[in-house]
């Protein structure tokens, strides 16, 4: 039998249902012969008339004795072998669907009605029919067929049992896919209020689901986003799609941000998926700050600066006035006490600026050590003082950086736009000119100063004592007298003598401090000192005539020094004496891993040495000096 010529019977006692039932057959199987009645009398009566291959009743009549009315079909000879299928709810009663099976029902087929499962199930229904009177009319000819041909049913009947059970399985499973969803899920009426939630759904909100099904979602958006919210919602409802991200506030007070998509149900219902994004959120927009603002010093960045000098270019925030500023020595901090204080001195200098600045004005880091602010309508006397503050509070500022003490030290200039007339660029010019002249001239007592606290704290930090020191001055002056040194090469030699070892400021006190011998890893951090007191002494006009020398004094004249490897007379000769005298004082001091050597046994230990670690010749003169100093002194 082909399904287009099937016979529906419809029974229900709703008529809205027995149209919709119809159209979804009519739909689903086109060409389907389908008749209704809304009693169980006619039905009867109408089942009688037409033979009809399917009866489909409403479970809902159960209380109008749809039972009954499948148990008379049952009986009656002429019905008894077309078969019953009851449309039910999921929520209906389990009971309620054993007792129909009793009755004589063949099988059930959930709403919403799917049409794949409806064709299934008629097809199915049909070929019961069908069969069912192929042995009722051949009963006595195909008698010996009989146990094949029953068995056969009962096959059949057994896979659509199982299809059945997969079919339940497979919706409690859909269910519980719901209930486990990673998002939440939120059923909404017209009115907004929430009809159906998930699990996931009450822990976004913070609520349990019978106190979310108790208020709509005017309760659950800020304010403020409410009048978006409701629009989106009426968009949903006209055009059955919206999707947006809004901030909620959670049942704690706890305000969130959500990702919503919603789609249409019905004309009445919704279904909202939401997401928790408030990380994503909170992330966005740190990017955003950060795409603005220095991380060190939390003001504005340069790329925010130049976006700000296109818009105030304009004659409503004339006068415009501009001030420069750059933090001096700046590198030499970075490298003697690391960029840690370095970054310590820049928030500090922001710290000023930022006090000394309006509201409208436009505070900016724009380059490593520079500070740049616009302050529109701000003429140049202004401007002036302002400027003049700012350098006066620096002044007055001593920035603690661990065991150190410095004085905020800037360079600062400015200039002012009067006319639209006038370049922008040429006013910047004319601040930064004037910032860098202030610069020149404060340079060499900013750089004295700075010199000298750095020397203070070499002292304190390393075993390069001020004693050492003097030795260290005393001798290498009587070795380059010796070799006939010009009084600047003396000069130089008792710098060197001092801030040889400057780069350990940047060495780990732990390291420079330690009893024991060092790991090799230490051992390799050690030997970057000389590289790094090069660094520094080259941004200082003091030091500068003496950086090749600090980076040198660790060389040996056998060329299995550091950092470079120089042989022999490649080594700078202020590096070779000082190596020579440097290593004296050392052996005959005490040091945190060993007491001082006798000088006798330092002596013989430069004069192993030599041709090595040593310039022979330097060794001689060394020891030329040691005898006129001390007639004990053995010979070579």
């Amino acid at each position: 039998m082909e399904t287009k010529n099937l016979k529906i019977l419809l029974i229900d006692n709703n008529a809205d249902n027995l149209t919709s039932a119809t159209a979804a057959i009519s739909k689903a199987i086109p060409g389907t012969e389908i008749f209704s009645a809304q009693t169980g009398s006619k039905g009867i009566e109408q089942a009688k008339a037409i033979d009809p291959d399917v009866i489909l009743i409403d479970i809902s009549m159960a209380e109008d004795n749809a039972l009954k009315i499948s148990s008379v079909f049952k009986k009656d000879k002429a019905l008894q072998l077309v078969p019953i299928l009851f449309i039910i709810d999921l929520e209906t009663d389990q009971k309620l669907r054993i007792k129909a099976i009793k009755e004589g029902a063949e099988a059930f087929i959930f709403k919403p009605i799917d049409d794949t499962v409806l064709i299934t199930q008629l097809k199915a229904m049909a070929k019961i029919k069908e069969r069912n009177m192929l042995i009722e009319t051949q009963k006595d000819k195909l008698e010996s067929l009989v146990q094949l041909r029953t068995q056969e049913l009962k096959q059949e009947i057994i896979k659509f049992i199982k299809s059945q059970k997969e079919l339940q399985e497979s919706n409690e499973k859909f269910k519980s896919y719901i209930e486990l969803s990673p998002v939440g899920i939120f059923v909404i009426d017209r009115y907004g209020r929430y009809i159906e939630v998930n699990q996931k759904a009450c822990q976004m909100t913070g609520y349990a689901e019978e106190e979310l099904l108790s208020i709509s979602i005017s309760d659950y958006l800020l304010p403020e986003e409410l009048s978006r919210g409701l629009a989106d919602f009426s968009k949903i409802k006209e055009k059955g799609f919206a999707e947006g991200e809004y901030r909620v506030r959670k049942k704690d007070g706890q305000v969130k941000w959500i990702s919503f998509i919603g789609t249409k149900i019905n004309d009445n219902c919704i279904i909202a998926y939401c997401t928790d994004i408030s990380e994503r959120k909170e992330r966005e927009q740190r990017i955003e700050y950060l795409s603005f603002h220095d991380s060190t010093t939390n003001i504005y960045n340069r790329a925010f600066f130049e976006e700000e000098l296109s818009r105030l270019d304009t004659q409503q925030y004339l006068p415009l006035s501009y001030i420069i500023s750059d933090c001096n020595g700046l590198k030499m901090i970075n490298d003697t006490m690391g960029h840690a204080a370095g970054d310590i001195i820049l928030i500090e200098t922001a710290k000023v600026l930022k006090r000394n600045t309006k509201k409208d004005d436009i505070l900016a880091r724009v380059g490593g050590d520079e500070f740049a602010i616009l302050l529109p309508k701000t003429g140049h006397s202004e401007a002036q003082t302002i400027m003049e503050r700012i350098r006066s509070e620096c002044q007055g500022t001593i920035v603690d950086i661990g065991h150190q003490k410095l004085k905020l030290t800037i360079s600062i200039g400015c200039a002012t736009k009067k006319a639209t007339t006038e370049s922008l660029s040429h006013i910047m010019k004319v601040a930064e000119d004037f910032m860098y002249k202030r610069k020149l001239l404060e340079r060499d007592s900013f750089h004295s100063s700075l010199l000298n606290s750095l020397k203070k704290s070499l002292f304190e930090r390393s075993q390069e004592t001020e004693e050492h020191a003097e030795r260290l001055i005393n001798l290498t002056r009587m070795l380059g007298k010796t070799m006939g040194l010009q009084a600047s090469q003396l000069d130089e030699l008792e710098l060197l003598s001092t801030m040889h070892d400057i780069g350990k400021l940047s060495i780990d006190n732990n390291i420079l401090t330690k009893p024991g011998e060092l790991t090799e890893d230490e051992w390799l951090d050690m030997k970057k000192h000389p590289g790094i007191g090069y660094r520094i002494a080259m941004t200082s006009p003091d030091l500068s005539p003496i950086a090749e020398y600090i980076l040198c004094h660790h060389e040996r004249w056998d060329g299995k020094g550091y950092p470079q490897g120089l042989l022999e007379e490649s080594v700078p000769l202020l590096s070779r004496i000082l190596a020579v005298a440097d290593a004296y004082d050392a052996m005959t001091s005490d040091r945190p891993y060993r007491k001082a050597l006798a000088k006798e046994v330092a002596i013989t230990e430069i004069v192993k040495n030599s041709g090595t670690q040593f310039d022979p010749t330097i060794v001689k003169l060394f020891l030329e000096v040691m005898l006129v100093s001390d007639s004990e002194v053995p010979k070579e």
